[in-house]
């Protein structure tokens, strides 16, 4: 179990990084440019991976159920789910954009128990509660109507205004970025329970590899098109090098988390893989702090949410035995 968890973990992080980089490229290009640079580059990206690891042969030996499953979650996954997250980190930042996707593991988990006929023990439910919790207490006050500014001892004169940022003049669009942020928690929360239906039995991580890439070319095949019948393919690849830059960081990062992911649902269940995957909520916060200081808000405790989404994944990670759980 511990290498799933690992997958699991790289996934978290790399997805952390690649909506980082992603409020970067949005502050100076467009959302047609988004999808078309990072799902070209993903998909070369996982169609390497896939022929490094002999997924060619695992390739070949899907049933048309299991290419229909992963080209299904694909249009869903990096087509419309891509599409919305893209659209509400832009309206709001990454930031704002995070506790809203939390609740997809909801959906994830509900899915995989009822279609997949999963089981979760009490173990798994301590850890899901704390990663679910944990972005929740590292966005609280992120917003722009955080409470710390009512803090103050009576009698004490108000604090001086603090000056912004020159370059900070992001004012969120909260009616625009939680639909999307909604839309892509649904689409992200369902996109894994067809990953999962579209694995064949002992295909291992070369077999989920081989489904990304289908997944992959299915949307990015869609998308093409639809950007090319509005007439928009030429506008998407001409651009300015810094968002170039920016777009295509965030494309090998979104590749690079959904090889993790895909590699790990191949070897351990949807219902312990996506509740680990969302501690991406709370690393995204140190990344976008660390990278876009001035396109988003920062308060709360980030230390103890990043402390109790580790110790969630742990329990996830841990096997019930040992604590005599069944």
């Amino acid at each position: 179990m511990i290498l799933p968890i690992a997958l699991s973990l790289l996934a978290a992080f790399t997805f952390a990084a690649n909506n980082a980089t992603l409020r970067r490229g949005v502050v100076g290009g467009t959302l047609a440019q988004a999808m078309v640079v990072t799902l070209l580059l993903g998909a070369a990206l996982v169609w390497i991976a896939t022929l490094a690891t002999g997924g060619m042969r695992e390739l070949r030996a899907f049933p048309l159920s299991s290419v229909l499953y992963f080209s299904a979650a694909g249009l869903l996954h990096f087509g419309f789910g891509r599409y919305c997250n893209y659209r509400a980190t832009r309206a709001m930042g990454a930031v704002l954009v995070g506790p809203v996707q939390q609740t997809s593991v909801l959906m994830t988990l509900v899915l995989a128990v009822v279609l997949l006929g999963e089981r979760l023990n009490a173990l798994h439910l301590g850890g899901i509660a704390l990663i679910l919790a944990a972005p929740m207490l590292g966005a609280r006050g992120h917003g722009p109507f955080s409470l710390r500014r009512f803090r103050r001892v009576p009698g004490e004169p108000p604090a001086p205004a603090k000056a912004q940022p020159a370059g900070n003049a992001f004012q969120p669009k909260l009616g625009e970025g939680y639909l999307f942020a909604i839309l892509s928690a649904l689409a992200y929360g369902s996109s894994p329970i067809l990953v999962r239906q579209g694995m064949v039995e002992g295909s291992g991580m070369a077999g989920g590899l081989a489904g990304a890439a289908v997944a992959y070319t299915t949307a990015t095949l869609a998308v093409l098109l639809i950007v090319a019948f509005q007439g928009g393919l030429a506008r998407s690849v001409t651009m300015p090098r810094s968002t170039l830059g920016w777009y295509s960081v965030a494309g090998l990062m979104a590749a690079a988390s959904q090889i993790f992911v895909y590699m790990a649902l191949a070897l351990a269940p949807a219902s312990i893989v996506t509740p680990i995957q969302r501690t991406s909520l709370v690393m995204r916060v140190w990344l976008a702090r660390w990278l876009n200081p001035d396109l988003e808000s920062f308060d709360g405790p980030v230390l103890l949410a990043t402390v109790l989404s580790l110790i969630g994944a742990a329990a996830l990670a841990a096997d019930p035995a040992w604590f005599g759980i069944t």
